[in-house]
């Protein structure tokens, strides 16, 4: 059986039929009908031991048991009352009628139920049941009123009290029990009154705390939250609208929100739309998240993030404002902005770096070739001197190229630097006579030096380069010339000076410091100062790595550039180079001697990919008196390694090749040979590779484009280590 608790039906139809409850009315129906199930099967045994039961009596109890069964069915399937207590009315009517046809008609004590079950049906189930148990009633009584004469009349010789009396007893337990059960229910729903009028009490007391929550919500919310009334007066102002404007709420609940929070140039605006909205309730900004400025205690506007809703359930219009104070997270945002765009450039400049390194590679290989063969030919005497001075031209081309390329790799980082203990003044004094003969005659240096500078460690050669770069950019800022101030000096870095210099960790420094009274520079020049090919001289007049090369060399000492420039104020470059104990150790590339001896008959394996180095290489071996065996790659080369293995003196192999690298073909072959010799050469800078392959007692490495008596000078002292 349903349960009582069961919640209360939405259905409308139903609520509309019935004093009672839609579940209570199905329930009703199930207690009903197994109800008289029961008191059927009972008076059917009772009858059935009293006489002998005709076909008509049984086929009735037989309906009469499925009918009852069917509706409690029809209740649980369609979950409705009426149509379960129309198939009880059907059957139990016709229960009904057979026996008031057997026992006098309408006078038939029987007859009583086509009173009850209206009655009954009607106050519990509503009309239609009992204008449906009416009429068939109606019905059942004027026919057996109408074929009265034609009906069976009760047996005289027998004896009916007994079954009249206990015909009467279950219809006097039946309506007991219906009276018994409409009382019960008539109580709960009295109760279920009682309990809803006590909840609608409970819910009143419920909003009156939750309007206290409300408010408690509102005090300690992070953001602003002004209440605004009749006349734009201030009616409610939070604790947080109290810090976040400086005033308190004393101060200004009843006082106009336009004249205390909004700038006086939005207030026309702010009047206007809210002058709309009242007239016609079109409103742009209702609801709707806003970001404009509002107004401080002290005078001072500040950026927020406006939301305003209107407060329903009073006849005079009262807004709700929520203002989120957007000062932070404006300053957070401009600082991921700034520091998005530094990690912008950081990558454009090593994308460009990794360009620029792998451009000088390949360029170098070409390099060797051309200053290589010039270098041989310059060793004939037997060239007319006109083709001498052109191949001298030829030379001194190939050294200008040599140069870019070390720029390119500077900037790239990839190069190499032999370092060497540095004192700031004394390289600077010893560059100025130098830097006199390079600038015009308008510049005019000036030197304030350290008297005890810091060491720093870096390659002299490079450094000045660095210098002179930005002496000569100071100077191109002065078309009509002026005064260059260089000064060295010895600083120590912390964290907040530290912080104003890109990519400056706090420490001890060495410092240059080149400053000019020129044009200056704009923040976006500054920005890309240090791109490569970026230069605001005129088309042809610069390739724009000087200061891209100068950073280069800077960074690649440890260090760093800050930069401070106005328009119209000259500019101020200081390089900050790390204390000597701070500085990693650079390769360095083999200083080029004389032989000291001649050779005798040595065999040595080439391996060199790029056809014109190799063949450049080969010669200069074969006219020194080595018997040479070349290969194309480090595959061919560790063929040829193993088949003349007993004879191979030294390998001089490139590094990095298709198929398998230099490094590799020699570990393989000294599985073989541990003692084997081996020049490695290669485009890419000693710090590129790995140091593992490259070092060791029996090995060498040459950085191209190479001096030919560099790569004979480091073979013969190879051998020498190897003939010990």
């Amino acid at each position: 059986m349903p349960d009582l608790n069961e919640p209360v039906s939405t259905n409308t139809s139903e609520l509309r039929d019935g004093i009672f409850r839609p579940d209570l009315q199905r329930r009703f129906v199930h207690i009903v009908a197994w109800s008289a199930t029961l008191s059927l099967c009972v008076g059917y045994l009772y009858s059935a031991m009293q006489v002998e039961l005709d076909a008509i009596r049984r086929i009735a109890f037989v309906f009469g048991l499925i009918g009852f069964v069917l509706s409690s069915v029809v209740v649980r399937m369609t979950n409705s009352a009426r149509l379960g207590a129309g198939v009880m009315v059907v059957a139990g009517v016709a229960i009904t009628l057979v026996p008031a046809y057997f026992e006098g008609g309408v006078a038939s004590p029987y007859s009583v139920w086509f009173l009850i079950v209206p009655l009954l049906g009607g106050l519990l189930l509503g009309p239609g049941i009992a204008y449906l148990s009416g009429a068939v009633g109606v019905i059942s009584m004027l026919a057996l009123a109408w074929f009265s004469e034609s009906l069976p009349m009760p047996n005289a010789g027998g004896d009916n009290t007994a079954m009249l009396a206990m015909n009467q007893t279950l219809a006097i337990i039946f309506c007991t029990g219906i009276a018994a059960i409409i009382s019960t229910m008539m109580s709960r729903s009295s109760k279920q009154l009682m309990s809803s009028r006590n909840a609608e009490i409970k819910k009143n007391q419920e909003l009156i705390e939750s309007n206290e929550h409300f408010r408690g919500s509102l005090n300690v919310a992070r953001d602003a939250i002004v209440i605004i009334g009749v006349g734009d007066r201030i009616e409610f102002f939070n604790p947080a609208a109290e810090a976040i404007y400086g005033l308190s709420a004393s101060e200004v609940i009843g006082l106009a929100m336009p004249e205390v929070l909004i700038p006086e140039r939005l207030r026309a605006d702010h009047y206007a739309g809210f002058g709309r909205y009242i007239k016609t309730g079109i409103a742009n900004i209702m609801g709707v998240r806003l970001e404009t400025f509002s107004l401080r205690s002290d005078g001072s506007e500040f950026p927020v993030e406006l939301t305003i809703q209107e407060l329903k359930g009073k006849p005079d219009s009262r807004f709700i404002a929520y203002i989120q104070d957007l000062t932070e997270r404006n300053r957070l945002r401009e600082e991921l902005a700034q520091k998005e765009k530094e990690i912008g450039l950081k990558r454009r400049l090593e994308a460009i770096g990794r360009i620029s390194g792998g451009v000088a590679h390949d360029f170098n290989n070409l390099l060797m070739a051309i200053n290589g063969y010039t270098e041989l030919l310059l060793l004939r005497d037997d060239l007319p001197d006109e083709a001498v001075e052109s191949l001298r031209e030829v030379a001194h081309a190939g050294d200008r190229a040599n140069s870019i390329t070390k720029q390119l790799l500077a900037f790239s980082r990839r190069d190499s630097l032999d370092v060497e203990a540095i004192n700031l003044s004394r390289l600077i004094d010893s560059l100025v006579g130098m830097l006199e003969k390079v600038l015009p005659d308008s510049s005019e240096i000036r030197l304030e030096l350290e008297d005890e500078p810091w060491p720093i460690q870096s390659e002299a050669a490079r450094l000045e380069q660095a210098i002179m770069n930005l002496v000569l950019n100071a100077s191109a800022a002065m078309p009509d010339g002026g005064r260059i101030w260089l000064r060295t000096f010895n600083a120590r870095v912390d964290e907040e000076a530290a912080a104003g210099v890109k990519d400056l960790p706090p420490g001890e420094y060495g410092c240059v410091e080149v400053r000019d009274e020129g044009t200056g520079m704009t923040a976006e020049v500054i920005e890309n100062i240090f791109d490569p090919f970026f230069t605001t001289k005129p088309l042809g007049s610069g390739t724009g790595l000087g200061l891209s090369t100068t950073h280069g060399i800077v960074r690649q000492s440890g260090g760093a550039i800050g930069i401070e420039s106005q328009v119209g104020e000259g500019s101020t470059f200081r390089i900050y180079l790390p204390r000597a104990a701070d500085v990693e150790e650079y390769y360095t590339e083999p200083e080029s001697v004389e032989p000291s001896y001649s050779p005798k008959s040595a065999t040595v394996l080439v391996v060199e990919d790029e056809a014109s180095v190799r063949s450049l290489v080969v010669r200069t071996l074969s006219r020194r008196g080595y018997h040479v065996i070349e290969a194309v790659d480090g595959i061919r080369g560790y063929e040829l390694g193993i088949r003349y293995l007993s004879s191979i003196d030294i390998v001089v192999s490139d590094v990095v090749m298709p198929r398998l690298g230099g490094a590799e073909m020699i570990r393989r072959l000294r599985l073989s040979a541990p003692e084997l010799k081996v020049v490695y050469i290669s485009g890419h800078s000693a710090n590129e590779l790995d140091a593992s392959d490259i070092d060791g007692e029996r090995s060498e490495f040459l950085y191209k484009p190479f001096n030919l008596d560099v790569l004979l000078t480091t073979v013969e002292r190879l051998l020498l280590v190897s003939s010990d």
